[in-house]
Parts: C-alpha cells; structure tokens; sequence
C-alpha cells in the first residue's frame, strides 16, 4: 500500500523515468548478470578442461616413457645368459671373465643404447658367492666400498652387478623387496634417487631356466626422472605440475618445487588424501587440480594462479560493465529527453490550469499538437473560454448586486438620521428654541453635504471624523451636555480611505441603548489607527454594557437591537472582503467597546 501510494504521488516525469529507465534496466541487468553467470562458469570450465586435457597429455607422455624403460628391464630380465650369470652357482673367476667380456658387457650395452639419455642398471644377486661388476671393470667385495650410491652425467650409460649383502641394511630395500613381490615391478625412488632427481624401475629377477621358477635377484633401472617427464606447464605466470607417487611422496625434485610443496605440506596431504579434484588457496591466489591416478598409483597435481582463469572472467566482466554503462547511459539520455518531453508539456498544462484558477482567465495553449496531450490542451482551451465567459457575466452581475446592496444600507441610514433630525427641531419649534434650530441645520447640513460626496461611497478617514463631528454637534443640540467624547487619531492615517458613514451608527447606538442609571454624563472615545496594512476604527463608551446572551447574537438581523451596526458590518464586507467587518466586546456595568477593521488604501 505505501509503495503504491508512493508511486502514486510521484511526479508524471519521475514516473516515466521508473516506466521506461528504471524497470528496463533492471531486467536487462539480470538477464546479463544471468549470461554473466552463465559466461564466466563455462570459462571456468574451459579452463579446467585445459589443465586436465593438459594433465592426461603430460600422463601418456610419462606412461609411454615408462614403458619404453619397463620394456629395456624386462628384456634384460628374460635373457637368459643373464639369468645364469645371476644364477646362485658358483662361476670359477675365468669363467665369470668371459661370460661378463664376450656375453654380458655386449648384451647389456645394447639394451642400454637403446636409452636417449643417462641410464644406470644395477643388477643385484640373492648371493654372496660370486664377484661383483662395477662400471669400468671387476673387482673384489674388499676393493669396492660399502656405498653403491652413482651419478649420471649426460648420456653415460652404465650397470653393475651387486651382491645382495650389499644393500641388505639400506632402508629402501625391505618396502622395494615387498612391493615387487607383490606386483612384479614399480618405479619408485629409493637410494640417492630423491637426492639428484632419480627415478628407478625395480623388477624381480627369476631363473627361467629349472622346472620350479625361483626368484634370483632383483633389477634396478635408474634414469633422470625428467627421462620420463617433462613439465610443459612450467610458464611465466607460475603454473606448474607436482608428481606424487602412491604413497604421496612429492617425486619432482625442482628446488622451487620441493619448497612450494614443503611450505604447503599439510595441505597436499589432505588434498591428495580427500574425494576433490580442486582446492582454492585464497590466501595465495593459487588452484590446485589433481588428475586421476596412473602408473603406480600416482598422480599429477597442476598448480596455477587462480588469475590464469579468473583474468579471463575479470575481462568478460570489465567488458561487460562497460557495455551496461554505455547502454544504461545512453538509454537514460534518452529516457529523460523524451520523459522531459512529456513532462514540459503536461506541466506548461498543469501552469496555465495554475494560472487560470489563480484568478487569470482566458489563458490559452498553443502548440501542443494532435496527440492526447494535444487533445487535452484543446478541452482546456474550451473549458478556459467557457469560464471566463460565465466569470465575466458573474462578475459584472456581482458588481451591479453589490452595488443595489450598498445603496440599499445606504438608503437606510440616511432617511433614519433626517427623520431623527426633524423630529428634534420640531420640538426645538416648539420651545421656541431658535439658536439651537440653527446650529442643529447647519450641522445637520455639513453632515449630508458631506454624505452625498457627490455619489461616491468612498471619502477620507479626515473627511469621515469630519461628518461624526457634525453628527455629535446635531446630537449635543438634542441630548444637551450628557456625554464627552475624546477623540484620538493617528495623524498619517487621515489621507487613507473608507466607507462613509461607519461611525455615526455606533455613535447613535450609544446614544439610544446605552443609560447610566445613575444619569451621570457618559464618556465617549474615538480612536483611528494604523494596524499593519489594516486601518482599526475603535467607539468606546463606560455605559451600561450588553449582556451576554445579547452580545453572542447582536450581529443577527434577527436579533439585533438595531439595523445600523449590521448595515456598517455588511457594507464593510461587501466593500473589503470578509475577513474585514465590525467586531464588540462588552462587559456589563463597564462599557462597550466597538471595532471596524478596514483595509489601509490610498484614496482613489
């Protein structure tokens, strides 16, 4: 309710810029915010895509790599000249010289070639009772030291044969000797391999050669493990890839690597350990993505700034708030010219409707057009015409009723005067009273002469204190010495006009209602004064009073004591308007005191 009354009182302008601005550009900001959703989280997706058709690229690439190495280990496990060399018989020296000088060095070289790349073989005997090979030549248990630690360099490729005893007490050699037997072969990095960035195959070794299979050494393949991987991720904008093997060993050796991952150690272990494929490191504006397990149960976690996809949707949406704001401009311009439009016209409308009840008629509108609000200027033109016609023959009516009302009051209160008057000479007449007949005509003569004023109503406050002056001498020839009458006016409001004759029936009034019961002289006080822009007449006497159920009604017609203070107040209202008009107060035993406001006008 309060929003549509809200709305309702909103101004026709605002409300076409809510209809055609306000409205508009909130469906259209959620239909692009919407597309904006939908945009960014498919090129969230993409980027995914990327990473792990990227991660499934580098796995076939490790994979092949893998099994080209598995393939040289297994070949040389299955020959069987080998077989016999590693066999738990004991080979006289000279025999060991030639089958190692015209069979092994020659079949191992060859396999060996068959590597790109640094190679190192170690094949390791489930016996002591032969001699051991070292790259470069043979020599005794005691001539060789106890460490079987070696360096590739370059593209050197090398083996050795080794006597179980040797690696029985080094840590790697129970879990490497469990896990082949269990599955046959893995890759994995045992001795120094995690040292200098190794990788080695280890495989069992079984003599094919007697009717019961036994298990006679072992092989171990050794390689760069960069052989087999090679991480194309690596990039200017910090992404990279991490190896782990099956039991979340970090298998990448690269110092900035090995620190990112020591630094974030607990957190990989978790997140290898957990059912997500993605985690967010805020905190380093870096996402980790996990690849499915290959090989040995391994996998592959890609580590790239979150920007490499968030740059992307950073652009859509930059792109895309620009494009809002040029349209939301370019549609707000457009919206408040032509709501200006509607609005310039409804509200010329609205001024000249304004004007016209403000007291301007006649007002016309022009130039509006043939539209409805075209239309809406003609009716008001028709209208305007209309109304100035009936105000104008209201007008002049009016006019000619006021005037019939003035003349009308005025006829009543010059005949009562005149017959009050004659009444008073005639018994001057007869009491032979001749001064005073002649004072009373004299008096009574400037009274009239200056009542009739040549027609016009409206004479001078000077002249109209004037006319009481000669009505109280005509009244003192009357009553004789029973009342004083003080006079005090204000000197700047004499030039000011009013209607004539409005204190002589005050006047009159105190002397016809208004006895002392003692007979003591009654005190009569004129005041004229400036009130703000309104001129206040004040007749004040200390007579008897008015009672007060008489004083509520006294300006009743039905009422009154008489017609002359309802005459004053009417012809003051007819003439000014009705917040002007005569007003009394009373207190009984004390006196009466009679207001008249009029207007503060020049004289015309």
């Amino acid at each position: 309710m309060r929003i549509s009354q809200w709305f309702h009182n909103l101004q026709i302008r605002h409300k076409l810029l809510l209809s055609f601005f306000v409205i508009p550009v909130i469906l259209v900001l959620s239909i692009g915010f919407a597309t904006f959703l939908s945009s960014t989280d498919a090129l969230r997706r993409q980027g995914y895509d990327i990473i792990y058709e990227h991660q499934q690229s580098t796995i076939a690439g490790i994979i092949r790599n893998m099994n080209r190495y598995e393939l040289i280990a297994q070949t040389i496990t299955g020959n069987t000249t080998i077989q016999t060399f590693i066999a738990p018989n004991y080979i006289t020296p000279l025999r060991e010289y030639e089958i190692v000088r015209n069979v092994l060095n020659p079949t191992i070289h060859s396999f060996l070639d068959a590597s790109e790349s640094g190679i190192n073989i170690q094949l390791i005997r489930y016996n002591d009772i032969n001699s051991e090979i070292i790259t470069g030549g043979i020599g005794s248990l005691l001539a060789y030291p106890r460490s079987i630690d070696f360096r590739l360099t370059g593209r050197r490729r090398q083996f050795q044969v080794l006597n179980y005893s040797r690696i029985r007490d080094l840590h790697w050699t129970s879990f490497a000797m469990e896990e082949v037997n269990t599955r046959g072969g893995i890759w994995a990095q045992v001795g120094n391999d995690r040292d200098y960035g190794y990788i080695s195959f280890l495989q069992e070794i079984t003599d094919m050669s007697t009717p019961r299979i036994e298990v006679i050494g072992l092989l171990r393949l050794t390689i760069m493990f960069d052989t087999i991987y090679t991480d194309n991720f690596n990039g200017t904008d910090g992404s990279f890839n991490l190896v782990f093997d099956t039991g979340h060993r970090l298998l990448s050796a690269e110092g900035y690597k090995v620190d990112f991952y020591e630094m974030n150690r607990d957190i990989f272990y978790g997140f290898l350990s957990g059912d997500d494929s993605q985690m967010l490191l805020r905190d380093q504006g870096i996402t980790l993505i996990r690849s499915g397990e290959f090989g040995d149960n391994w996998h592959i976690v890609s580590i790239y700034p979150t920007r490499f996809i968030t740059e992307n949707v950073n652009r859509i949406a930059i792109i895309t708030v620009f494009t809002f704001a040029i349209a939301g401009t370019l549609m707000f311009l457009l919206t408040f010219v032509l709501s200006k439009s509607f609005s310039k016209r409804i509200n010329a409308i609205a001024t000249k409707m304004q004007d016209f009840s403000s007291g301007e008629p006649g007002m016309r509108i022009t130039g509006f057009g043939h539209d409805e609000i075209g239309f809406l200027g003609n009716v008001f033109n028709d209208m305007s015409e209309q109304i100035s016609t009936l105000i104008y023959d209201n007008y002049i009516s009016d006019i000619e009723k006021k005037d019939a009302q003035l003349k009308a009051l005025q006829a009543q209160i010059n005949p009562h005067i005149l017959y009050n008057s004659l009444s008073s000479i005639s018994r001057l007449a007869e009491l032979g009273e001749t001064a005073d007949i002649t004072n009373m005509v004299r008096a009574l003569a400037k009274f009239y002469r200056m009542t009739l004023n040549r027609g016009s109503e409206i004479i001078s406050i000077d002249d109209e204190l004037s006319q009481i002056k000669a009505y109280l001498e005509v009244f003192r020839i009357r009553k004789g010495e029973t009342f004083n009458v003080v006079f005090d006016v204000e000197d700047t409001v004499l030039m000011y006009q009013t209607l004539k004759i409005i204190l002589q029936p005050f006047v009159e009034n105190i002397f016809e209602h208004v006895i002392k019961i003692d007979g003591s002289t009654i005190n009569i006080n004129i005041t004229v004064r400036a009130c703000g822009d309104d001129i206040l007449f004040t007749v004040q006497d200390d007579g008897i009073g008015i009672p007060r159920d008489k004083l509520v009604n006294i300006l009743n017609d039905e009422v009154s004591q008489g017609y002359g203070i309802i005459n004053v107040n009417k012809r003051v209202m007819l003439q000014y308007g009705q917040e002007y008009g005569v007003s009394i107060k009373s207190e009984p035993g004390i006196g009466t005191s009679v207001s008249v406001r009029i207007p503060r006008l020049d004289m015309p």
